[in-house]
């Protein structure tokens, strides 16, 4: 059973049962982005069809949204990248390529995966540095998942790692 309350003003309503446990609400006289906003805002998903039955907007539920960024894979040192290579490529059954991926350029961490990501990629044996730049990223963006990707831009006042020959060279860039 569905129940929602919605406090809205309008001209005139009318509901009608479908299948299905679907409704179909009429509704004249309502600001069309304020009624989509609040049956977002509980949740659940509305679609807004037209005369013609042609859906003319669809509004996606809070949980399927996931929020990411995506940075240079110079932000991570050598020994970082060594890792996550080898443990996006795991084979077995409950890897760690469960929420590390590997995507040909760089890699996609899904930090929901984990109630405590970091204190996961420490366990792992990354760097420090490696996970301040995650912490950040979380407490900066609010972000859930990570792509580090060597295409991807420098993102402002965070350390960059510059590769001379065989050895990295630490240097920190602000701005």
């Amino acid at each position: 059973m569905m129940k929602l309350a919605l406090t809205l003003e309008a001209d005139s309503v009318n509901v009608q049962a479908l299948n299905m446990g679907r409704i179909v609400v009429d509704i004249d006289g309502v600001n069309l982005a304020e009624l989509i906003n609040m049956v977002c805002d509980n949740g659940y998903s509305l679609r807004v069809v037209d005369e013609s039955d042609r859906t003319s907007a669809d509004c996606t539920p809070p949980f399927v949204a996931l929020t990411g960024i995506r940075c240079s894979t110079a932000h991570i040192t050598e020994t970082d990248n060594a890792w996550l290579y080898s443990l996006s490529h795991q084979t077995s059954d409950f890897g760690e390529s469960e929420w590390i991926h590997f995507t040909g350029t760089g890699y996609l961490l899904r930090t929901d995966a984990w109630s405590y990501p970091v204190l996961r990629l420490k366990r792992l044996g990354l760097s420090k540095t490696f996970r301040r730049l995650v912490v950040t990223l979380i407490r900066r963006y609010g972000v859930s998942l990570i792509h580090l990707d060597a295409s991807a831009g420098y993102l402002p006042g965070l350390l960059r790692i510059f590769m001379k020959g065989d050895h990295s060279i630490t240097s920190i860039e602000i701005g």
